[in-house]
């Protein structure tokens, strides 16, 4: 059956932090139709970042409407799964309206109650950090309690917007992981932390499987989106779900899903135990397999921040990447900390702040774009060489998410990282773990991966360039020390402006 011919199967609803996407997978697993919406966020003050709840749902009606104008028959779709981005907590008072502010996980402003809780509850960074929700809370129990008198009930992004679908109250485990309050021992509420703040745990919904039915739709949504009423509506999982997504498993295989930030993951080898003791990366266990590895804050931000600083005449963002990538590897000698807004993996550091090394009169705009991008994919290095310390393989990369489809970053990747790399899946790597989730939601029996498998295309690989990997291999080392010599310096300005 030709794509044109198949039916629509799965409608997926990935909310992200600048922009909502959905898309419409046939039971195939190809990609029938898709549309996005921005939107804007709010930097009321320096470390701060807001954002509107009420726009994503503005943006999902839109999105809907633009996939019915390219043809996507809704009415036929039989699975709806949502994804998005995590640690943004939505707040919801007696009347199930918003409670501002709603922060998004960028916002940096509860230093102070993060290493609080951390000498609290001797929690690793990667269970409680202030990109997660706990400290945002307990910061606005202290500075706002008015605020905090008003919140009946607390979700995430994609439990928002599918609230507004059905009207049921739920979450899944891996939102419970990126708020701090989940107990990873029994995977349940970790009540005793909003006691602790003196926070009402009632505030918390019921959890759901990814798979569990949280439906049905509200009749208004039926005839609004013009869908199915009995339209199956599945609880869903946070974009971690990308760690997964990008490229099937393999030993060896290392997988970069690139967005605005970088989450950078390889399968755990069966019968194996990886632990870092520096504790710069850690092993995920909420996903269908376990997975070791670590997050990087600013990836595609940090691009796309060189873009808007460098090129404000309004060229083209392809065409600025293109003349960067014109310029000789290494930029003239100059390298870029990507740490605009602090760093995960491998430091854990609020502190921590970008800014470029080896800069002279003699540089221009492109190298000034071309070391970002170099910076960027330095990081990842950084974490490979660390995965491979803690004895996990790492014989190639397979890059997924916007960066895959950044021409000439996968190159790049390859060129600095020294290891082949290979695009299996482009952008849509979350959205396919949803129609995977779709599938078994309507037949356990299915795999999770079998049925992954579907949407992944033959592979493009990029093999390192001799000429430039010689480059990059003095130049990498040169950031390494740069990067270790700012995290020591600056970790006790930890939580300073």
């Amino acid at each position: 059956m030709s794509m044109a011919a198949a039916q629509p199967f799965v409608l997926a609803i990935d909310v992200g932090t600048s922009s909502l996407k959905t898309v419409v997978y046939a039971r195939e697993g190809g990609i029938l139709a898709s549309a996005a919406q921005r939107y804007e966020n709010a930097a009321p003050q320096a470390g701060w970042a807001e954002t509107n709840p009420l726009d994503w749902w503005e943006a999902l009606i839109t999105a809907a409407a633009r996939l019915r104008e390219r043809g996507a028959d809704l009415k036929k779709v039989e699975v709806i799964g949502l994804t998005g981005q995590m640690h943004t907590l939505v707040m919801l008072d007696e009347a199930m309206q918003v409670v501002p502010p709603t922060m998004l996980w960028l916002d940096r402003r509860a230093v102070a109650e993060t290493r609080e809780l951390q000498q609290a509850f001797r929690l690793p960074p990667y269970q409680l950090n202030t990109t997660y929700s706990l400290p945002k809370l307990v910061w606005l129990a202290r500075r706002q309690p008015e605020t905090i008198g008003r919140v009946r009930h607390v979700l995430w992004p994609k439990d928002y917007l599918r609230y507004r679908l059905t009207g049921r109250l739920a979450t899944d485990r891996t939102e419970a992981g990126g708020a701090a309050l989940l107990d990873w021992e029994t995977l349940e509420w970790a009540r005793e932390r909003l006691e602790w703040a003196g926070i009402s745990p009632e505030i918390l919904p019921p959890f759901l499987a990814p798979t569990d039915e949280a439906g049905p739709l509200l009749p208004e949504i039926v005839k609004a989106f013009g869908l199915r009423r009995d339209v199956k509506v599945i609880t869903g999982v946070g974009d971690v779900l990308a760690l997964v997504t990008g490229a099937p498993r393999a030993e060896g295989r290392v997988c970069c899903s690139m967005g605005s930030s970088s989450m950078i993951f390889g399968p755990v080898p069966q019968g194996k135990t990886l632990r870092d003791p520096l504790g710069r990366i850690y092993t995920y266990p909420l996903l269908p397999y376990p997975l070791i590895g670590g997050v990087s804050s600013t990836s595609g931000a940090a691009i796309q921040w060189a873009y808007r600083s460098f090129f404000p005449s309004g060229q083209a963002f392809e065409a600025a990447v293109a003349e960067a990538l014109e310029t000789p590897p290494g930029s003239n000698g100059l390298i870029f900390l990507p740490f605009l807004s602090g760093e995960r993996s491998p430091y854990w550091s609020d502190a921590l702040r970008g800014g470029y090394y080896g800069l002279t009169l003699a540089h221009t705009q492109a190298q000034l774009m071309r070391a970002t991008m170099e910076g960027v994919i330095y990081s990842l290095r950084r974490l490979l060489d660390i995965f491979e310390e803690t004895g996990l393989p790492v014989e190639e990369v397979a890059l997924a998410g916007g960066g895959a489809l950044m021409p000439g970053l996968p190159q790049l990747a390859a060129d600095i990282c020294g290891k082949p790399v290979k695009v299996f899946s482009g952008q849509e790597t979350v959205t396919a773990g949803l129609f995977a989730l779709a599938c078994q939601a309507l037949d356990p029996r299915v795999s999770f991966e079998q049925t992954l498998e579907k949407t992944f295309r033959p592979p493009e690989c990029v093999e390192p360039r001799k000429e430039s990997t010689s480059v990059y291999a003095r130049l990498y080392q040169q950031y390494a020390r740069l990067a270790d010599f700012a995290n020591r310096e600056l970790s006790s300005l930890d939580g300073e402006p």
